[in-house]
């Protein structure tokens, strides 16, 4: 094709590729002979257990994906989209809720929260409470 010598642009796809972000690796801290099985168990309490041929259980970390994992193996946002959700993150309201805090009554700024009805329909019945009534105290 014809294009302009003096400008072409290229790679301008700003969408996180699967191949990029898409396996989320597993910590191994002790790597085993090749070829050995590891067993797992569930324990009453719900947590995952390595059990070692000894019989002695190793309590296993639960593993954490963020939701741009999640996104990003579909290949379904761009890094751009990927900032927007770090900024909407539960810590990141947490951080600006305490900060907003430490400042004087004229500095704070105003925090809007948006609370879907299914949110607060959830709170009414765990709280034995009418919807109307729960929409109310969010408010």
């Amino acid at each position: 094709s014809k294009m302009s010598a003096g400008l072409r642009l290229a790679g301008l796809d700003d969408f996180i590729a699967p191949s990029q972000a898409c396996v989320k690796p597993v910590e191994a801290p002790k790597p085993g002979a090749a070829g050995t099985t590891v067993k797992i168990q569930i324990e009453d309490d719900g947590i995952y257990s390595e059990v070692k041929t000894d019989g002695s259980k190793t309590a296993l970390k639960p593993a954490k994906i963020t939701l741009n994992d999640c996104l990003a193996c579909s290949g379904c946002i761009t890094s751009a989209e990927s900032v927007l959700i770090t900024q909407q993150s539960t810590v990141e309201f947490l951080n600006i809720v305490k900060e907003n805090s430490a400042l004087g009554p004229d500095e704070r700024r105003v925090i809007a929260v948006t609370v879907a009805p299914q949110s607060w329909a959830s709170l009414a019945a765990h709280f034995g409470m009418a919807g109307a009534e729960a929409a109310g105290r969010l408010a």
